[in-house]
């Protein structure tokens, strides 16, 4: 039985590294879903009993707080521009200039978290910016506000989606060691 509680252990530390990768942009949530999938069947045929629907049901919820956590930190930033009186160009660059802005700022600033969430929350801002000033026909002072939501939203869209990894991280560690 010792076997079952080491992999259970083992599990928890990964899905726990997983999760906090969503801090770096990174699919942890969707990783603790599927280290939760091969870790119930290494169990099931390691052990010859899986935990039963407990634990698939568990892993189900997973899957539609992992799909919420995304639509989540993806729509956030637009959301944030919307709040700040931005038009549709506006809303549409937040959502590309958060995309972008993660991938150029993990790779411009290596820290971990600081260059992710940094780019993604300048990308943001530059992109409903820019929205604003080409398609909006707003100058650079108008633009401002709808840029500063745009930066706030997609901050608040990623701490989101690490609070709902940290419920599915709770939800499949008791799966885990559930027997």
């Amino acid at each position: 039985m010792w076997a079952f509680y080491v992999g259970a252990s083992l599990f928890s530390l990964l899905a726990a590294i997983a999760g906090l990768s969503t801090l770096l942009a990174l699919p942890g949530i969707w990783l603790m879903v599927l280290l939760a999938v091969v870790h119930e069947l290494l169990a099931s045929l390691w052990f010859g009993s899986a935990g039963g629907w407990v634990t698939w049901t568990l892993i189900g919820a997973a899957l539609a707080l992992a799909l919420a956590a995304e639509v989540i930190e993806f729509l956030a930033g637009a959301a944030g521009a919307k709040a700040g009186g931005a038009s549709k160009w506006g809303t549409i660059g937040a959502l590309a200039g958060g995309v972008v802005g993660a991938v150029v700022g993990t790779v411009v600033i290596p820290l971990p978290l600081v260059g992710t969430l940094a780019g993604a929350a300048l990308g943001a801002a530059i992109g409903a910016s820019s929205g604003e000033m080409w398609r909006g026909g707003k100058s650079a002072r108008e633009s401002i506000k709808p840029a500063i939501g745009a930066a706030s939203g997609r901050v608040a869209g990623t701490l989101l989606k690490f609070a709902l990894a940290t419920v599915v991280w709770v939800m499949l560690v008791f799966g885990a060691f559930w027997r």
